[in-house]
């Protein structure tokens, strides 16, 4: 397929932006940045690590989930160099806009301050559904590799019963753990009351 005149930039971010990245080469011409360390990117990227071969005037710059631990640096875990959002906001037309995993008000306050528009995408119940997954699995993953005993068996409290928690609990469930769900609304207990394990009988007093 032939690329549009639209430019993107991904900026940041863990395999989950690669993948996304990839995915939008067939209708943009898009440019990676933070992934010096990552090794080999597919061939539809182009890679720029130093801010003087950068392209000018994106017509959005798509930062990671999150887009910072420490509120001041982008998050990149396959990054060398340190990428702070003030020094990327100039490369965005005019009315752009730059896309975000988790946005904190003071971020979003930043971007629209600069002219742009802002945008979650972790708000979006597609995401954050599809997202619950490899959350989950990340999660078992620390839990198997810190825990000096097996998940076989073991007794497991899973607090709230949000996406992730859905996601946890068959996973869980399937590796022999027993589940217990706490959480402080009757409707999300009820959403688990068909599920086998055990779970809190009555919602939590809030503190």
């Amino acid at each position: 397929m032939k690329h549009t005149e639209k430019q993107l930039l991904f900026a940041g971010g863990d395999l989950r932006q690669i993948t996304a990245a990839e995915e939008l080469c067939t209708s943009c011409k898009v440019t990676v940045t933070g992934f010096d360390r990552f090794g080999s990117l597919p061939d539809c990227l182009t890679a720029a690590e130093h801010m003087h071969d950068l392209p000018q005037a994106v017509d959005a710059l798509v930062l990671p989930m999150p887009v910072t631990q420490d509120g001041c640096f982008l998050y990149t875990p396959f990054g060398s160099n340190a990428l702070r959002l003030p020094s990327l906001l100039p490369l965005v037309k005019p009315e752009g806009t730059v896309l975000g995993g988790r946005l904190t008000a003071q971020l979003r306050s930043q971007i629209e301050a600069a002219g742009f528009r802002a945008k979650d995408y972790a708000a979006e119940e597609t995401f954050a559904l599809r997202n619950a997954v490899p959350t989950a699995e990340g999660a078992i993953q620390i839990a198997m590799q810190e825990l000096p005993v097996v998940l076989q068996g073991l007794p497991c409290l899973i607090l709230g019963a949000g996406r992730v928690s859905r996601a946890l609990q068959s996973r869980l469930r399937a590796l022999g753990a027993e589940v217990t769900v706490a959480a402080r609304r009757c409707t999300d207990l009820a959403r688990t009351a068909c599920a086998e394990g055990k779970h809190q009988k009555k919602p939590l007093k809030s503190a």
